[in-house]
């Protein structure tokens, strides 16, 4: 199965993808990098859309438009790469002028709701999904960003605003009991690692959520 999908997955890149340009590669907090692409055709940009990657010749990886620069045509991914990986790996060697195959957009499911807040939980490799949330937000929404992490990161990435969980479940029941939000005017997304989302939208039931939008990256 998994030499089919190598197959069709190689068959893809080479009849439909595309070249991108890497403008610039740093790191904005502890294992998260900023990789700004030149992309050679303009996106129409939604929330939470992503591009298929080839990173090596048997991998290929999905990755959120963070933000999107339709002046320039770039679009800016944020990888987490605290892990051992073909997807983080390939990440950590882009460099400034290096070229990379991709498809897509895709997906650009999930958008902002019509709901007054808008509170988005998951791990590090959510954080692109999260600021794509951020930036396509209403004026007099409010967007609040959990991430589960090892070590505390900035209080801001790309401009959205970021609290820390170092204690995942628990630091989760304490920020809504400290917030008290309405829930019925309040939108949950969740995202990253699969057991994680599943855990936390079991939670977030449990504690009489009803909007939730959840996203599975990882297992």
């Amino acid at each position: 199965m998994s030499y089919l999908k190598d197959k069709a997955q190689a068959f893809l890149m080479a009849r439909m993808g595309k070249t991108a340009s890497v403008i610039a590669s740093e790191y904005i907090a502890n294992n998260l990098l900023a990789i700004t692409l030149q992309l050679p055709d303009a996106l129409k940009w939604r929330s939470c859309q992503h591009l298929k990657f080839e990173v090596d010749k048997s991998n290929c990886r999905d990755y959120t438009v963070a933000a999107w620069d339709a002046a320039r045509q770039q679009a800016t991914l944020l990888i987490a790469t605290g892990h051992d990986g073909a997807g983080s790996n390939w990440a950590r060697q882009l460099q400034p002028g290096d070229t990379t195959l991709y498809v897509g957009p895709g997906g650009g499911f999930h958008q902002p709701t019509a709901s007054t807040h808008l509170v988005c939980i998951g791990d590090a490799s959510a954080v692109g999904h999260f600021t794509s949330l951020h930036l396509r937000k209403g004026a007099g929404q409010q967007l609040h960003t959990l991430i589960c992490h090892h070590q505390p990161l900035p209080e801001q990435l790309l401009h959205m605003p970021v609290t820390t969980l170092l204690n995942y479940t628990s630091g989760v029941i304490e920020w809504l009991t400290k917030h008290e939000l309405p829930l019925q005017d309040t939108t949950f997304y969740v995202a990253g690692q699969v057991r994680l989302v599943v855990q936390t939208r079991k939670l977030l039931k449990q504690l009489g959520a009803t909007q939730i939008k959840p996203a599975g990256f990882w297992e």
